[in-house]
């Protein structure tokens, strides 16, 4: 690729996952490759209320790290760059910003306030749905 070519989102995508081969453990790269692999179809489809499932077997090796770095690649897969960064939200939810939000702490601070609204409507759910039987 000269210097005035753009790279493609495939091409990035391959320019990232080479640099991850290179230092995540063998296991744990091939698992992020399913979970690409599954991601990728997943959105490709319009109904699909893409949500990765994940095997029993592969839970285990399901690490921060691998998550992370699904999220980084799902991150240039849909947005065409490199310019994100993860963001802690607390309450072990990550997501990814683009450069900008990510330096701004009220944007941040917002996502986490989300965050924490949503999480605590989820746990309303479960403990309704306990106390009906469900």
């Amino acid at each position: 690729m000269d210097d005035d070519t753009v790279p493609t989102r495939a091409e990035l995508v391959r320019f990232y996952l080479d640099t991850l081969a290179a230092r995540m453990e063998p296991e744990e790269f091939r698992l992020l490759g399913r979970l690409v692999r599954r991601a990728v179809v997943s959105l490709a489809d319009p109904d699909e209320e893409h949500l990765i499932e994940v095997p029993a077997e592969d839970a285990a090796r399901l690490t921060p790290e691998v998550q992370n770095e699904l999220l980084a690649v799902l991150s240039i897969v849909a947005t065409g760059t490199m310019e994100h960064q993860l963001v802690d939200l607390g309450d072990g939810a990550t997501t990814v910003l683009d450069t900008a939000a990510a330096n701004d702490p009220e944007m941040v601070g917002r996502m986490r306030e989300w965050n924490a609204r949503r999480r605590a409507a989820g746990r309303a759910r479960a403990e309704e749905a306990a106390a009906q039987g469900g």
